[in-house]
């Protein structure tokens, strides 16, 4: 398995990522996305915790382990991967709005930065919780109701 830990990268000039990587890869220190191609799948963890913008992010189709975009707080252009395969972290988020998920997250989605869930269509399948805690409780409960067979803490 073949991972990739950059972590104190800042940018992609000069960088070529491989079309695959088996394992995961590490792009935690990244703010920006410009230039960055990322790999079309990876097979293991893709930690991009550190972006602010998904200006110019083009994500793989395919993620088999975590996804770490906890520093986005915008939707605007984010296309995310149809399928999850752990966790699912957009805590940065504070607005439901054009938010598109995947169709399935096998671990936890978390959505805690969110203050309503005005807009919000969650994922057919999400394998852990569903952390919506700053959304007031009247509409978690709606939640509940629509989609029953999902966790919402």
């Amino acid at each position: 398995r073949g991972t990739l830990n950059l972590p104190r990268l800042t940018s992609a000039e000069g960088l070529v990522l491989p079309k695959n990587i088996d394992g995961s890869l590490n792009l935690s220190g990244f703010t920006s996305a410009e230039g960055l191609v990322l790999p079309k799948n990876v097979g293991g963890n893709l930690d991009l915790s550190g972006l602010t913008s998904t200006e110019g992010l083009v994500l793989p189709k395919n993620v088999g382990g975590n996804l770490d975009l906890s520093g986005l707080t915008s939707t605007e252009g984010l296309v995310l991967p149809e399928n999850v395969g752990g966790y699912l972290n957009l805590s940065g988020l504070t607005s439901a709005e054009g938010l598109v998920l995947p169709k399935n997250v096998g671990g936890n989605l978390n959505l805690s930065g969110l203050t309503s869930a005005e807009g919000l269509v969650l994922p057919e399948n999400v394998g852990g919780n569903i952390y919506l805690s700053k959304v007031p409780i009247t509409e978690k409960k709606l939640l509940r109701k629509k989609y029953p067979q999902l966790k919402i803490v």
